[in-house]
């Protein structure tokens, strides 16, 4: 899977927002607010194919966290992403 290239993290009013990058500009009218973790695996993972399994394994390196949380951890960032159409599969 990949995330979606026209799609931006961008900072606004102090939160860090995934937005719509078009030839029109930024669309404020459909954005995802990022905490630390979901945005540093956003930034971590742009650009490249990555899995549930390469998803979990740089959260478990990162936070030194043990592959059970690193998984289910993932797992929810990749759903919730999907939910908004932010990955491709």
């Amino acid at each position: 899977m990949k995330l979606k290239p026209n799609y931006k993290v961008r900072e606004i009013a102090g939160e860090k927002m995934v937005v719509m990058q078009g030839k029109d500009g930024v669309d404020l009218t459909k954005v995802i607010l990022l905490n630390n973790s979901a945005e540093w695996l956003w930034n971590s993972l742009q650009g490249k194919d990555f899995s549930l399994d390469s998803a979990a394994q740089l959260l478990e390196e990162r936070y030194t966290i043990g592959k059970e949380q690193s998984e289910i951890d993932a797992g929810k960032w990749i759903d919730s992403m999907v939910k908004v159409g932010l990955i491709e599969i």
